[in-house]
């Protein structure tokens, strides 16, 4: 077998049919990483970009391909200036050490961030390549608040700690975008993830290439055309370190989504890729129409603009449940049943819908045993 751009010996297989060497497959990727900015035009000359690592095989490729970037000398150069962040919890220690020692190798600087920091609103920028302590209550009181709810409901939960902690602290090193390292493979399984647990109306600013819900921090995801498979490729060739974890608990929607794509993938190679194509093909609400915020993931509230939506039926179906002797007269009269059940707190599944939440946030803090720990409003 030969590489089929310089026939070369193979070293690579992708999608069991495309063969490239060693020296092929790394400049695609990095071709495809900076291609990805490039097209969509989102980032201005030397630019600040906050870059998130994690410790996976994701940002160490992220990290990888950002250094290779910037330190090239031609037009194919990589105009930003990089900031990295970490955000740790007590778990896993030992991946921490393994960043700082990774960006110590590129003579990068990076800072690290608690998870528990979400609850604190003044704080400030950490010392630079330094593991700060925070308060132990601080961090007592977040892992209460994560394990009052649902493995799905907490998995969802700490997607949108991590993403008000990105931009929080992109706005004090003066980052007018964040680099996230979801690939192709992650972004499928977020869509149906997404789908699933009722958030279908932010599938383009979870899944696609820009996150635009923050009016001064755009979230870009230059990995989005990088497959899994390319990732172990690119590990294996450049002899990356990556700590293999997940955050994602199992028992829950999301491990189930993971497993389902993951093994269908495996017989299906264009699974993933046309569930993607899919998701760029979603468009997103008119902001016109927009009611406010959601205080926890941002995401545009829409005032109510269809006769029946899935939300007021199933607060029909709750109605009917709880054995409402008027149920039968009020039906008569659609649009009065609709205007009690939107404006009676009491009749609602989700009293906080549409005033404070949005539909997946309200869904996932009825689910918690201890509400009252989510300040809200």
């Amino acid at each position: 077998m030969i590489c089929k751009k310089c026939a070369s010996p193979m070293a690579v297989i992708l999608r069991k049919k495309d063969h490239y060497c060693e020296n092929c497959f790394i400049l695609s990727t990095n071709h495809k990483f900076r291609a990805c900015i490039g097209k969509n035009k989102v980032l201005s000359p030397n630019e600040n970009v906050l870059i998130c690592l994690s410790g996976g095989v994701g940002s160490a490729v992220l990290l990888d391909l950002v250094h290779h970037g910037i330190s090239l000398e031609n037009n194919k150069k990589l105009r930003i200036v990089p900031h990295f962040i970490h955000l740790f919890d007590d778990n896993v220690p030992e991946v921490s050490d393994a960043i700082l020692k990774k960006c110590q190798k590129y003579n990068f600087d990076i800072y690290f961030v608690h998870l528990s920091d979400y609850l604190n609103n003044n704080t400030q920028l950490p010392e630079v390549n330094q593991i700060v302590a925070l308060k132990e209550d601080d961090k007592i009181k977040f892992t209460r608040l994560l394990n009052c709810m649902p493995s799905t409901a907490a998995n969802d939960y700490l997607l949108k700690v991590k993403r008000h902690l990105f931009i929080k602290y992109a706005k004090q090193l003066n980052c007018s975008a964040i680099f996230t390292a979801e690939t192709t493979n992650t972004l499928a399984i977020n869509l149906l993830c997404n789908l699933a647990i009722g958030r279908g109306s932010q599938v383009q600013n979870d899944v696609g290439f820009c996150d635009v819900r923050d009016e001064k921090v755009k979230i870009l995801r230059p990995m989005k055309d990088i497959s899994k498979e390319e990732l172990d490729y690119y590990v294996k060739i450049k002899k990356l370190v990556s700590i293999t974890r997940t955050n994602v608990k199992s028992n829950s929607l999301q491990s189930a989504i993971s497993s389902f794509v993951s093994d269908l993938q495996q017989n299906f190679q264009s699974t993933i890729s046309t569930v993607c194509k899919t998701a760029d093909k979603i468009g997103d609400y008119e902001e016109d129409k927009a009611s406010g915020k959601c205080v926890i993931c941002k995401s545009a509230l829409f005032t109510k603009d269809m006769k029946l939506s899935a939300l007021e039926a199933t607060n029909i179906s709750k109605t009917v449940s709880l054995g409402n002797m008027n149920f039968q007269q009020d039906l008569e009269n659609n649009s009065e049943l609709l205007n009690i059940l939107e404006n009676n707190s009491n009749n609602s599944m989700f009293p906080l819908i549409n005033k404070y939440l949005c539909y997946g946030c309200s869904r996932n803090h009825s689910e918690m045993s201890k509400p009252e720990l989510l300040q809200i409003g």
